[in-house]
């Protein structure tokens, strides 16, 4: 019996931990962390070790598809990838010589191959600018503003010999828990913790100091707040401020407006509380603020939040420094992002066609070029990261497929995604893929879906384990590090990596150049530079024989000569400093300054409204073993989390007659779903908890039942109209959002 040992990246999550994958006889018999990595350090969890059973599951997309009669109907023909290629590839062409490119759009997820980053690369080829994707309130986000205000991300992670850590708004023990034995050790080494959540989290359990229970959706007032306090009892960095702060004078006016008192009122937090913690954070150095999700997800107020901690980050002196928020910059020894997709090919005509352009800008292209100006030739001549960025305007998509306004959309490739289940307002969105005006719907996916079974045809791609992986930061350019793991074992039936999907359509669409013949070619070129320096002849040969490169840390990189000028390099932005009172938002038309607005519906904003939705709404935490959408097909998994569940807490539930376990019904004025009660104290008297990403596969897949989509699908619940969007970035309101709940009828 041949047995070998290989090692890999697991994709099952965006952190991407080491994988030891043993091979006997050509398959997967055993997944292990793989010790010493510095994601991981030899632990994964129950999600991982379950690609095994992903791997060869039956229900798994085998052949290309192209689906006979109408949409939904469940009857399919089994084709071969060239003849799906030659037909979509045709009908694209047709499109864009009648409509123009941007009348082809796509769609993208978190990622569960390669999808993003190729399929940007094609679509900026083929001349279309509207790239839609979840990173518009999920992380990527964050990162472009981080960019505009300091010219990079920040790290997101707790290192020695930080003093003091704030997670705000994520809850890691759930949503990291490969890299949580790291916050663990942290505490039992003297860091002490500030965790800001609505919910009483497993996080906060095991790690805070202090617990800030605010109010969901008033993220943006909390840090004002603290900044008031910071800035009028002196506590920031007088130094830093004086020498890389751009704006402070007029951030002092705006945090005036953010007394203590005032915040207090309007988050529910106590004002003792919010002094300090506040108090805390300033004076603990060095400190860092851990980025949560949450903070992508409240709508109108997501800049200002992520501007605002920009802001704590650096007047306290904990921004660039060991211990504190480290800039995180691209792979200097990759050829990614900007470069890796072909950005500069996408015309600057075509660039203003884009979806959302004139009201999204920081988002969109606007926004993304200003940003690359000075990112350019601050970062390696290649500038920041790209993938998801430029995106346009999600909801836009459904609208301009419904309305056709500004124009129609026409065809749509949806890349390892699942919309109907994982973006806002899953009703607006199946209405738009039943629509005929869509001449074409293209599904890369491993699963038939909720919304592949309403597509036209469908593209079989591999999991982590039949393709070479490349960590997501090393081509994206989201950071200073090189990963890569083996193919475990080759493609099973006629799957293949998503790669061949858009350098497919690529080459039959005159984007023959811009193209390699192979996946590992790909790998090859990304990390040329470093392979040279290594002596290396692939990207397989370094999976093999390195793993990973990481440079040593560099410190305050502002400070640091500019061979070229003689100067501190200073901060990759307009002024060369941390723009406190940021240019590009102020040249886009937005205000330069954070600020904090009430909702759009709250029982402040929306009193009458609340009067038949008394309870506030909370969606989008992350849950083991599932991620989003996924792995509701996986039996194993399945068995630890059966059914969806809504949090309440015992004494609402008490007085609306739910008992644990029972079925209820949460319903918004969008709509209704139904999930099961969870008791639990660690949730407010007037909030409620509902699971996002559930659908069930097990279920009738065609329409109208479509995996019971939904039944317990929480984007049933939420909006995507332009009034509840973040208006620099588009960014959707996932919460806070206003509802009632009420247990499901019995007959029986």
């Amino acid at each position: 019996m041949a047995t070998e040992v290989k090692r890999a990246l697991c994709f099952g999550c965006w952190l991407q931990g080491g994988v030891q994958a043993t091979v006997q006889d050509g398959k997967v018999v055993k997944l292990k962390g793989e010790p010493g990595h510095p994601v991981n350090r030899g632990w994964i969890c129950e999600r991982s070790k379950a690609f095994i059973e992903h791997l060869y599951h039956e229900d798994r997309l085998n052949y290309p598809l192209k689906s006979v009669g109408e949409r939904g109907g469940g009857k399919w023909e089994r084709i071969s990838w060239e003849q799906a290629l030659d037909e979509v590839a045709k009908k694209f062409e047709q499109i864009k010589k009648e409509y123009g490119a941007e009348a082809v759009a796509s769609t993208g997820g978190t990622g569960r191959g390669f999808s993003q980053i190729f399929k940007a690369r094609f679509m900026n080829l083929f001349g279309s600018p509207n790239n839609a994707n979840a990173g518009q309130w999920c992380s990527v986000v964050s990162r472009h503003i981080d960019a505009a205000i300091y010219g990079a991300g920040a790290s997101r992670s707790v290192r020695p010999p930080c003093k003091c850590a704030v997670i705000w708004g994520g809850n890691p023990a759930e949503s990291l828990a490969c890299t949580y034995s790291k916050l663990l050790e942290a505490k039992d080494n003297g860091t002490r913790f500030i965790v800001i959540d609505p919910k009483y989290s497993e996080t906060a359990a095991d790690l805070a100091d202090e617990w800030l229970q605010l109010r969901p959706g008033t993220d943006a007032a909390l840090a004002l707040g603290w900044l008031n306090v910071i800035i009028e009892e002196g506590l920031y960095d007088n130094d830093f401020v004086e020498r890389w702060g751009y704006g402070f004078d007029d951030l002092k006016e705006r945090v005036k407006q953010y007394p203590p008192e005032r915040v207090a009122e309007i988050t529910w937090i106590p004002e003792e509380k919010i002094v300090q913690s506040a108090r805390l954070y300033a004076t603990s150095k060095p400190a860092s603020i851990i980025w949560g999700v949450k903070s992508d997800m409240q709508g109108i107020n997501v800049t200002s939040i992520t501007h605002a901690k920009c802001i704590l980050r650096a007047i306290t002196g904990n921004l660039d420094v060991i211990g504190g928020d480290m800039l995180s910059g691209p792979s200097e020894k990759a050829n990614y992002g900007p470069v890796f997709e072909y950005m500069d090919m996408l015309p600057q005509q075509q660039r203003s066609k884009q979806l959302g352009a004139d009201s999204h800008k920081l988002w969109c292209w606007p926004g993304y070029e200003l940003i690359h100006k000075v990112a350019e030739p601050y970062w390696y001549g290649k500038g920041l990261s790209s993938g998801f960025v430029p995106g346009c305007h999600e909801p836009d998509v459904w609208t301009a497929i419904l309305t056709g306004k500004p124009y129609q959309v026409k065809g749509l490739i949806t890349g390892a995604c699942n919309p109907l289940v994982a973006y806002p307002n899953s009703k607006r969105i199946y209405k738009a893929l039943k629509n005929p005006d869509l001449e074409i719907s293209v599904v890369a996916e491993q699963w038939m879906t909720p919304t592949a079974m309403l597509a036209d045809y469908v593209f079989p791609i591999t999991n982590w384990l039949e393709h070479p992986q490349m960590y997501t930061q090393t081509f994206q350019g989201h950071g200073n590090v090189v990963s890569l793991g083996e193919r475990i074992v080759e493609p099973l039936y006629e799957r293949r990596p998503d790669y061949y999907l858009y350098q497919g359509l690529g080459l039959r669409l005159g984007q023959g150049k811009y193209w390699h013949d192979t996946l590992d070619e790909e790998w090859d070129w990304c990390i040329e530079p470093l392979l040279g320096e290594l002596k290396m002849h692939s990207a397989q040969e370094f999976a093999k024989k390195k793993r990973w490169w990481i440079p040593p840390t560099v410190e305050k990189r502002y400070e640091t000569t500019d061979p070229k000028t003689g100067k501190p390099k200073g901060f990759a932005t307009h002024t060369g400093k941390v723009e406190l009172y940021s240019t590009i938002l102020e040249k886009l038309g937005y205000n330069p300054l954070p600020f904090y607005e009430e909702p759009p519906e709250t029982p402040l904003s929306d009193p009458k409204l609340s009067r038949r939705y008394p309870f506030i709404l909370m969606t989008g935490s992350r849950f083991r073993p599932m991620h989003h959408s996924e792995h509701r097909q996986i039996r194993s998994l399945r068995q630890l989390y059966p059914y969806p569940t809504v949090e309440i807490n015992p004494d609402t539930a008490r007085k609306l007659g739910i008992g644990e376990g029972n079925w209820v019904v949460i319903e918004t004025k969008r709509g209704k779903i139904k999930q099961k009660a969870k008791l639990t104290s660690k949730i407010h008297p007037r909030m409620i908890e509902v699971q996002h990403g559930w659908w069930f596969p097990e279920e009738i897949a065609e329409d109208p039942i479509l995996y019971r989509v939904f039944e317990s699908n929480a984007n049933v619940l939420t909006p995507d109209d332009d009034r509840y969007c973040d208006p620099p970035t588009g960014a959707v309101n996932f919460v806070p959002l206003l509802c009632r709940v009420y247990p499901v009828k019995k007959y029986t």
